[in-house]
């Protein structure tokens, strides 16, 4: 049974490799998926045949372009309590940076905020650390699970001692 499988498995992976799909081959249907770096979703018809001028069928890829919306996210900043406040997966920046300002600023408590970054269709994570006496701050936008190792990075680069994530890393990334 576990050679059969083992046979199976190598041969759907010979069959991705084969249709030349650099992304996720659906065979059921014969596309390719592949995101592109503004987050739109482009399929390829990679599996079905169509008949050229000579009369013969031949696969020729046709692309599909999905216009898959944008998400934004901001991260705002009482620069003098260093509190600070979010907002992911919003429909424009405007709303991201209106959301990360109330959540900072809390009711009006810790106000006033100001927003420090912000990201569409990608990760942020902040980090602080001492240089001297001043507490600095540093954000990173990345792909996900790397905004965190960013943040650390630059703030370890300044010079700066004590480093550590103060925001975890928080994602909008677009929905398919």
């Amino acid at each position: 049974m576990k050679k059969l499988l083992v046979v199976l498995l190598g041969l759907a992976s010979l069959n991705v490799y084969a249709n030349g799909c650099g992304g996720e081959y659906q065979p059921a249907t014969g596309t390719c998926r592949i995101i592109d770096s503004s987050g739109r979703q482009i399929l390829y018809n990679v599996g079905r045949p169509q008949s050229s001028n000579s009369g013969y069928a031949q696969n020729q890829p046709s692309v599909v372009n999905i216009d898959v919306p944008s998400t934004y996210g901001a991260w705002a900043v009482n620069p003098k309590t260093g509190i600070s406040g979010g907002a992911l997966n919003m429909s424009s920046r405007a709303l991201a940076e209106k959301e990360a300002i109330r959540t900072c600023e809390q009711g009006g408590q810790n106000a006033p905020c100001i927003i420090g970054a912000w990201v569409r269709n990608g990760c942020i994570a902040v980090a602080q650390g001492k240089t001297g006496k001043k507490l600095r701050t540093f954000y990173a936008i990345e792909d996900p699970d790397m905004a965190e190792p960013m943040a650390l990075r630059k703030c370890q680069a300044a010079g700066a001692v004590q480093c550590k994530i103060t925001t975890p890393e928080g994602c909008s990334l677009p929905k398919f």
